[in-house]
């Protein structure tokens, strides 16, 4: 989802159980709007880690279509992440892949996640699984608007993270002292954490 000035405004909460959340959202009458679908995601960078060191995103997506997006730094200093995001469909994955490969990007990181979106009162809410657990994020066009879904879905607005899905990857690395590279369903075989496993810095 993206607002008229090509801002995201997001939040994320940690969530214990796929089915409870389900529930609750078919409680408040949130009503689907993009049913389950598995996300192959591609993370690129120049050699020198130019847009990490910028806390700039480039990524390419596959689900049922192809995208690339560009997503600046996120300011959150008015309680969500605000961050200018700017995207496009393309025609072919691999074929993207090597354009941006002969620019001299390079893929650094590979993840991937199913998500089931939903849309109530104006803001999107999407239930992401990912290899290292579950996440509700919620987007809209303030803070406000985002506020009031989280209080409808019974979220804790103190326990909202702002940070990205590869920033909390780095923070379980560390604090699980793991050395996984790529975050796949493969590599998180059998394991499975709890929301205190994600609070620390990112390294």
């Amino acid at each position: 989802m993206h607002t008229v000035d090509d801002h995201e405004r997001e939040v994320k909460f940690f969530i214990a159980d796929l089915k409870e959340i389900s529930s609750r959202l078919l409680t408040i009458g949130a009503v689907v709007t993009k049913e389950r679908v598995h996300e192959y995601n591609l993370r690129f960078d120049t050699p020198d880690q130019k847009l990490r060191s910028k806390h700039q995103v480039l990524r390419l997506r596959q689900d049922d279509q192809t995208r690339l997006t560009f997503k600046d730094r996120a300011d959150v200093s008015q309680g969500v992440a605000d961050r200018q995001e700017l995207e496009i469909t393309v025609a072919d994955f691999k074929s993207t892949q090597k354009i941006l490969e002969a620019l001299g990007f390079t893929v650094f990181m590979i993840y991937e996640k199913f998500r089931t979106t939903y849309g109530y009162k104006g803001c999107e809410i999407v239930v992401d699984e990912l290899p290292f657990g579950l996440f509700v994020e919620i987007e809209g066009v303030t803070e406000d608007a985002i506020k009031t879904v989280a209080s409808d879905l019974k979220f804790n607005w103190e326990k909202r993270i702002l940070l990205s899905y590869l920033d909390l990857f780095n923070i379980l690395k560390i604090n699980k002292d793991m050395r996984i590279v790529y975050l796949t369903f493969d590599n998180f075989v059998g394991t499975k954490f709890t929301e205190a496993d994600f609070v620390g810095k990112v390294g």
